[in-house]
């Protein structure tokens, strides 16, 4: 089989088209079929998003094909080895060559026959949500581009079921059906088989959770649905999300309008009392009326119009789970001036293991410099070691990819998978001011505890004659007591 080989991608507007094929992370080291006989080739250089790493599958025996993935074809692997000492802000240690099967034959679908909606209407949305989940990328590209995704195609499913049923949500029962029959259509479409856990969905996503407005009908009498269109139907996320946004603030209204107008009413099914601070009343509100909304757009409008609107949720936060990082502390911590070696060193390690765990934008890269920076001015590191070992945004995501904070979509070609990464945001890394002087926790003396009493040879003398003497008077008073 020839080996992948890796080509710079072209560059237009300073954005890059790459192809990353993220399948040398040991978490995924279980589809390995198996490993040739080369021996490992080692090499160092800095990570580049530019790199387009070709995937042409060739067809064998059975109905998967394999990809052979060579240092040629992947130039990183997890595997790192600090005893090499680093040239290059990210040492990566190329792998050996691996062929990962890629299956080409999804399973069928198995429907319960039990749900109500109508899948035909949502059709591509479906197949567009397969192809931003695929197996197993959607490990790396889940808090961005896949779960985002599956969340609108949850609402555009059941505005399109409104149309019809007169309802903008399901019922428990209904729920787990439907729920169970969309996973089973996205696997296969080709999407992660554990879309679901890795996105925490679940049956209730199709509920209209705690909110009192179900029925279209009590949503029209209560709602005005021509401000809600003019102010929705069309969203800008580079407005939306930042200074100016327009849905944002009319959907947040309707949701409390919708979480207290209908309480008081005995037909109402949901006869909860909810206080109107509850923010998750309000939250389960503001998703039962997108579903409206997405009745109102259609699936393919209303799937753009949805993504919008959770770039804006998704940029928000840093999805990065931060490990306590005591080896910087400890190399970083206490002084001005630290070794631009071992601080460097033993941050670059850091952040090495940091951004093995996902792909994440430019702006949720921004909040992840900002947390790890907190923590570390918190364990005494006062310096700016972002400056002093030269840390970007884009050392935080993996492979140095910073995905753009526009919705963006994973596409599918002849030689793999293809995604964007956004070079315009290739920036330092900002060390935000200390909340107080950290470096002042170095000088504190640590708390003198009371010494024991000193022990030494004229003490324990004295206490051996006095000791002798009791038991001498003791005795005598025995035999005087006798005679």
């Amino acid at each position: 089989m020839a080996g992948c080989h890796c080509t710079a991608g072209s560059s237009r507007s300073r954005e890059s088209r790459v192809i990353l094929l993220l399948f040398l992370l040991p978490r995924l080291l279980c589809q390995v079929e198996c490993l040739t006989g080369h021996s490992r080739t080692s090499h160092q250089h800095k990570s580049n998003p530019s790199l387009s790493p070709t995937w042409p599958p060739a067809e064998s025996p059975g109905s998967s094909s394999v990809v052979d993935l060579g240092p040629s074809a992947f130039p990183f692997s997890p595997i790192y080895v600090p005893s090499e000492g680093p040239s290059e802000l990210f040492p990566f240690m190329a792998p050996s060559p691996l062929v990962v099967p890629v299956v080409s034959s999804p399973p069928p679908p198995m429907l319960t026959g039990h749900c109500p909606l109508n899948f035909s209407a949502v059709d591509e949305t479906l197949k567009r949500t397969a192809a931003d989940c695929p197996e197993p990328l959607a490990l790396y590209l889940g808090s961005v581009i896949c779960c985002p995704q599956l969340e609108s195609v949850m609402q555009v499913s059941l505005g399109q079921h409104s149309l019809k049923s007169g309802t903008l949500a399901l019922n428990s029962t209904e729920a787990e059906f439907c729920f169970s029959d969309t996973l089973s259509l996205l696997i296969s479409l080709g999407a992660n088989s554990s879309v679901a856990k890795l996105c925490s969905a679940q049956p209730a996503n199709l509920t209209g959770g705690l909110c009192p407005v179900m029925r279209v009908k009590d949503f029209l009498q209560l709602v005005n649905t021509t401000r809600f269109l003019e102010a929705c139907q069309s969203v800008d996320p580079l407005k939306e999300c930042t200074e100016e946004p327009v849905c944002q603030p009319v959907l947040n209204n309707i949701g409390i309008q919708m979480a207290v107008g209908l309480l008081h009413k005995s037909d109402q099914a949901n006869q909860a009392i909810i206080e109107p601070g509850q923010q998750q009343v309000v939250n389960d509100c503001q998703n039962v009326a997108l579903a409206w909304l997405a009745s109102q757009l259609g699936p393919e409008k209303a799937n753009m119009v949805l993504r919008n609107l959770i770039s804006c949720k998704v940029n928000r936060e840093c999805p990065l789970v931060f490990h306590e990082p005591s080896t910087v502390a400890k190399a970083c911590a206490c002084t001005d001036m630290p070794s631009n070696v071992t601080c460097c060193t033993a941050l670059n390690h850091y952040l090495l293991e940091l951004q093995r765990q996902m792909l994440i934008t430019n702006l949720q890269a921004l909040h992840c410099v900002t947390i790890l920076a907190s923590i570390l001015q918190n364990m005494s590191v006062s310096a700016n070691i972002y400056s002093l070992c030269q840390i970007q945004l884009n050392d935080f995501s993996l492979q140095g990819c910073l995905l753009s904070s526009l919705p963006s979509d994973i596409e599918r070609n002849v030689s793999g998978i293809e995604f964007t990464c956004d070079l315009n945001d290739n920036i330092a890394a900002p060390w935000p001011p200390p909340a107080f002087d950290s470096f002042a926790l170095c000088s504190q003396a640590p708390v003198a505890l009371p010494a024991l009493p000193g022990v030494n040879g004229a003490y324990m003398y004295k206490g051996f004659r006095q000791r002798s003497l009791l038991l001498l008077v003791v005795f005598l008073f025995l035999i005087l007591h006798r005679c």
